[in-house]
Protein backbone atom coordinates (compact mmCIF):
# COMPACT_ATOMS: atom_id res chain seq x y z
CA UNK A 1 0.00 0.00 0.00
CA UNK A 2 2.97 2.23 0.73
CA UNK A 3 4.74 1.30 -2.53
CA UNK A 4 1.14 2.30 -4.25
CA UNK A 5 1.11 5.62 -2.66
CA UNK A 6 4.59 6.64 -3.54
CA UNK A 7 3.90 5.65 -7.31
CA UNK A 8 0.71 8.18 -7.26
CA UNK A 9 2.74 10.46 -5.60
CA UNK A 10 5.44 10.41 -8.29
CA UNK A 11 2.65 10.99 -10.87
CA UNK A 12 0.75 13.81 -9.79
CA UNK A 13 4.14 15.63 -9.03
CA UNK A 14 5.41 14.85 -12.64
CA UNK A 15 1.67 16.37 -13.46
CA UNK A 16 1.92 19.17 -11.33
CA UNK A 17 5.75 20.69 -12.65
CA UNK A 18 4.54 20.14 -16.11
CA UNK A 19 7.16 16.76 -16.90
CA UNK A 20 6.11 14.20 -18.41
CA UNK A 21 7.37 11.02 -18.65
CA UNK A 22 7.74 9.47 -22.34
CA UNK A 23 8.09 5.78 -22.47
CA UNK A 24 10.00 3.93 -25.27
CA UNK A 25 10.12 0.29 -24.93
CA UNK A 26 7.36 -0.34 -22.06
CA UNK A 27 6.87 -4.04 -23.37
CA UNK A 28 10.16 -4.88 -22.63
CA UNK A 29 9.69 -4.89 -18.92
CA UNK A 30 10.20 -8.97 -18.44
CA UNK A 31 8.73 -11.00 -15.68
CA UNK A 32 9.98 -10.08 -12.17
CA UNK A 33 12.65 -10.12 -10.21
CA UNK A 34 14.83 -8.32 -12.22
CA UNK A 35 18.31 -5.50 -11.73
CA UNK A 36 17.11 -2.78 -13.52
CA UNK A 37 20.14 0.20 -14.14
CA UNK A 38 19.71 3.50 -15.23
CA UNK A 39 22.30 6.53 -15.99
CA UNK A 40 21.93 8.85 -13.49
CA UNK A 41 22.05 12.76 -14.72
CA UNK A 42 19.13 14.50 -12.09
CA UNK A 43 18.08 13.55 -8.74
CA UNK A 44 14.45 13.74 -10.96
CA UNK A 45 15.22 10.47 -12.35
CA UNK A 46 13.94 9.00 -8.29
CA UNK A 47 10.82 9.90 -8.86
CA UNK A 48 10.41 9.02 -12.48
CA UNK A 49 11.68 5.76 -11.56
CA UNK A 50 7.89 5.57 -9.76
CA UNK A 51 5.86 6.29 -12.80
CA UNK A 52 8.07 4.09 -15.05
CA UNK A 53 8.01 0.57 -13.38
CA UNK A 54 4.71 -0.82 -13.43
CA UNK A 55 5.35 -3.20 -10.57
CA UNK A 56 6.64 -3.32 -6.91
CA UNK A 57 10.37 -2.75 -6.70
CA UNK A 58 12.84 -1.89 -4.25
CA UNK A 59 14.98 1.25 -4.72
CA UNK A 60 19.04 0.68 -3.72
CA UNK A 61 20.49 3.90 -3.20
CA UNK A 62 23.02 6.25 -1.21
CA UNK A 63 21.47 6.86 2.43
CA UNK A 64 21.80 10.41 2.10
CA UNK A 65 18.60 10.78 -0.29
CA UNK A 66 16.87 9.93 2.94
CA UNK A 67 17.73 14.01 4.41
CA UNK A 68 16.68 15.27 1.06
CA UNK A 69 13.51 17.51 1.32
CA UNK A 70 10.87 16.07 -1.35
CA UNK A 71 12.83 13.24 -2.55
CA UNK A 72 13.09 11.52 0.95
CA UNK A 73 9.18 10.96 0.07
CA UNK A 74 10.45 8.29 -2.64
CA UNK A 75 13.32 7.05 -0.62
CA UNK A 76 12.62 5.60 3.14
CA UNK A 77 14.57 2.61 5.12
CA UNK A 78 11.57 0.68 5.82
CA UNK A 79 10.80 0.28 1.72
CA UNK A 80 13.86 0.73 0.02
CA UNK A 81 17.84 0.15 0.95
CA UNK A 82 20.17 2.83 2.30
CA UNK A 83 24.08 2.17 1.37
CA UNK A 84 25.75 4.63 3.49
CA UNK A 85 29.10 6.00 1.91
CA UNK A 86 32.50 4.74 3.03
CA UNK A 87 30.90 2.09 6.05
CA UNK A 88 31.94 -1.41 5.08
CA UNK A 89 29.56 -2.86 7.63
CA UNK A 90 26.59 -0.61 6.16
CA UNK A 91 27.29 -1.74 2.73
CA UNK A 92 27.42 -5.35 3.19
CA UNK A 93 23.98 -5.06 5.39
CA UNK A 94 22.75 -3.34 2.07
CA UNK A 95 24.02 -5.67 0.00
CA UNK A 96 22.26 -8.83 2.42
CA UNK A 97 18.90 -6.90 2.06
CA UNK A 98 19.11 -6.73 -1.48
CA UNK A 99 19.79 -10.89 -1.73
CA UNK A 100 16.67 -10.79 0.71
CA UNK A 101 14.62 -9.13 -2.18
CA UNK A 102 15.48 -11.06 -5.05
CA UNK A 103 15.12 -13.76 -2.83
CA UNK A 104 11.20 -12.90 -2.00
CA UNK A 105 10.69 -12.37 -6.08
CA UNK A 106 11.00 -8.47 -5.74
CA UNK A 107 13.16 -6.23 -8.44
CA UNK A 108 15.58 -3.92 -7.81
CA UNK A 109 15.99 -0.65 -8.76
CA UNK A 110 19.94 0.49 -9.05
CA UNK A 111 21.88 3.61 -10.64
CA UNK A 112 25.12 1.46 -11.06
CA UNK A 113 27.01 4.84 -11.62
CA UNK A 114 26.19 5.60 -7.77
CA UNK A 115 26.30 9.62 -7.52
CA UNK A 116 25.61 11.92 -10.81
CA UNK A 117 28.48 12.82 -12.72
CA UNK A 118 29.44 16.64 -12.75
CA UNK A 119 29.88 16.85 -16.39
CA UNK A 120 26.10 15.04 -17.54
CA UNK A 121 24.72 13.78 -19.71
CA UNK A 122 27.78 11.92 -19.85
CA UNK A 123 28.19 8.79 -17.89
CA UNK A 124 30.38 7.64 -15.24
CA UNK A 125 31.90 3.77 -14.76
CA UNK A 126 29.00 1.27 -13.87
CA UNK A 127 30.14 0.15 -10.06
CA UNK A 128 29.37 -3.63 -10.16
CA UNK A 129 27.13 -4.31 -7.39
CA UNK A 130 24.04 -4.54 -9.77
CA UNK A 131 25.43 -7.25 -11.98
CA UNK A 132 27.34 -9.26 -9.38
CA UNK A 133 23.27 -9.45 -7.61
CA UNK A 134 22.36 -10.62 -11.09
CA UNK A 135 24.50 -13.32 -11.67
CA UNK A 136 24.23 -14.67 -8.70
CA UNK A 137 20.53 -14.78 -8.66
CA UNK A 138 20.18 -15.30 -12.53
CA UNK A 139 17.61 -12.72 -12.79
CA UNK A 140 17.57 -10.70 -16.17
CA UNK A 141 19.10 -6.90 -16.30
CA UNK A 142 16.88 -3.59 -17.38
CA UNK A 143 18.84 -1.23 -18.69
CA UNK A 144 17.07 2.25 -19.13
CA UNK A 145 18.37 5.17 -20.18
CA UNK A 146 16.58 8.65 -19.28
CA UNK A 147 17.80 11.12 -22.23
CA UNK A 148 16.93 14.73 -21.01
CA UNK A 149 16.48 14.35 -17.02
CA UNK A 150 19.27 16.80 -16.40
CA UNK A 151 17.98 19.32 -18.09
CA UNK A 152 14.39 19.38 -16.39
CA UNK A 153 16.36 19.03 -13.00
CA UNK A 154 19.99 20.24 -13.44
CA UNK A 155 22.70 18.68 -10.83
CA UNK A 156 23.48 21.83 -8.22
CA UNK A 157 21.55 21.31 -4.58
CA UNK A 158 17.90 21.21 -4.14
CA UNK A 159 15.98 24.61 -4.41
CA UNK A 160 19.77 26.12 -5.93
CA UNK A 161 19.77 24.17 -9.08
CA UNK A 162 17.98 25.23 -12.57
CA UNK A 163 14.30 23.43 -13.20
CA UNK A 164 11.36 23.28 -15.52
CA UNK A 165 8.92 21.63 -16.96
CA UNK A 166 9.29 19.33 -20.20
CA UNK A 167 8.96 16.19 -21.79
CA UNK A 168 11.09 12.97 -20.40
CA UNK A 169 11.87 10.74 -22.36
CA UNK A 170 12.84 7.05 -20.74
CA UNK A 171 14.07 4.08 -23.22
CA UNK A 172 13.62 0.60 -21.50
CA UNK A 173 15.75 -1.42 -23.46
CA UNK A 174 15.81 -4.92 -24.08
CA UNK A 175 16.44 -7.21 -21.13
CA UNK A 176 19.58 -8.86 -20.53
CA UNK A 177 19.61 -12.72 -19.69
CA UNK A 178 21.86 -14.02 -16.73
CA UNK A 179 21.04 -17.70 -16.80
CA UNK A 180 23.99 -19.28 -17.17
CA UNK A 181 26.52 -16.54 -16.17
CA UNK A 182 29.36 -17.15 -13.74
CA UNK A 183 31.40 -14.69 -12.06
CA UNK A 184 33.73 -14.36 -15.22
CA UNK A 185 30.86 -12.83 -16.80
CA UNK A 186 29.96 -10.18 -14.60
CA UNK A 187 32.47 -7.74 -16.02
CA UNK A 188 31.84 -8.76 -19.43
CA UNK A 189 27.90 -8.04 -18.35
CA UNK A 190 28.65 -4.58 -16.52
CA UNK A 191 30.44 -3.29 -20.05
CA UNK A 192 27.57 -4.54 -22.34
CA UNK A 193 25.01 -2.55 -20.06
CA UNK A 194 27.27 0.45 -19.80
CA UNK A 195 27.26 0.74 -23.91
CA UNK A 196 23.44 0.16 -24.12
CA UNK A 197 22.75 2.65 -22.42
CA UNK A 198 24.76 4.98 -23.03
CA UNK A 199 23.67 4.35 -27.03
CA UNK A 200 20.32 6.09 -26.36
CA UNK A 201 21.66 9.51 -24.82
CA UNK A 202 22.01 12.06 -27.95
CA UNK A 203 24.93 12.72 -29.43
CA UNK A 204 27.26 15.61 -27.83
CA UNK A 205 26.92 17.93 -30.32
CA UNK A 206 23.24 17.70 -30.31
CA UNK A 207 23.21 18.13 -26.37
Amino acid sequence: MAFALVKAQATFLSYITGVFLIVKGKSNFPKKPYVLVSNHSSYFDILLMYALVPEYFVFMGKAELEQWPLFNIFFTKGMNIAVARGSLSGARKAYERANDELQRGNSLVIFPEATIPEDVPNMLKFKVGAFKLAVEHQVPIVPVTFTRNYKILQNGGFLKAPAGPGLAPAIVHKPIETRGMGEDDILPLLNKTFEIVKSALPDYENR
